[in-house]
C-alpha cells in the first residue's frame, strides 16, 4: 500500500497527539502501532508473516549494497599538440525507474550506452526535483542562488516535453 505525503503526515501527526509525544521515534511508534491492529497503518508494518517481512528486509538490504557503487571512466581528446584528459565518475549500477515496480533489477552502467545515460539523467533531475522541494526554499532564505539548479531541472523537463 502506498501513502501520499499527506496521508503520511496525518498519520504521524495523529500518533503523536494519541500519545502526547511530540517527538517521533520510529521504533516507539512501532511498538505502538503494534497494539493498534485497526489502525489505518497497521497492515503497512504487520501486514505480512516475519518470513515474508524479513525477505523484503533482505531484498532492500541488497540494494543499498550495490547502490552508490562508482566507476571512473577517462577520456582523451587531442587538439594538435595538446592533449585533454577528463575524468569523471558515474555509478556503477543504475536501476531503470520505469522497471521498479516490476521487480527491477540493476543494470552496469556505460556512459556510450544512450538509454542508460538518459535515464541516469532523468533521475538525476527527478533527485534535483526533490532537492529543490526539500531543502531549495532553506537555501533561498539565507540569500544563497539556486537558480542554476533550477534552470537546469526546467531546461530539461522542458526538452522531455517537447519531445
Amino acid at each position: 500500500m502506498s501513502y501520499k505525503r499527506s496521508d503520511k503526515q496525518r498519520i504521524i501527526d495523529g500518533y503523536l497527539a494519541n500519545t502526547g509525544r511530540n517527538l517521533f521515534v520510529p521504533t516507539e511508534f512501532i511498538d505502538w502501532l503494534a497494539g493498534q491492529p485497526d489502525h489505518e497503518a497497521y497492515d503497512l508494518f504487520y501486514g505480512k508473516d516475519d518470513a515474508s517481512a524479513a525477505r523484503e528486509w533482505r531484498v532492500e538490504q541488497a540494494r543499498k549494497f550495490a547502490s552508490g557503487l562508482r566507476i571512473v571512466v577517462e577520456t582523451s581528446q587531442a587538439k594538435s599538440n595538446v592533449v585533454q584528459i577528463r575524468v569523471q565518475e558515474y555509478p556503477a549500477y543504475i536501476s531503470p525507474m520505469a522497471q521498479r515496480k516490476m521487480g527491477g533489477g540493476y543494470h552496469a552502467f556505460s556512459p556510450e550506452d544512450g538509454e542508460a545515460v538518459e535515464e541516469l539523467r532523468r533521475q538525476g533531475v527527478v533527485a534535483l526535483r526533490t532537492w529543490l522541494n526539500r531543502y531549495g526554499g532553506a537555501f533561498k532564505l539565507l540569500g544563497d542562488d539556486v537558480s542554476g539548479i533550477e534552470r537546469m531541472v526546467a531546461s530539461y523537463e522542458a526538452r522531455q516535453e517537447t519531445a
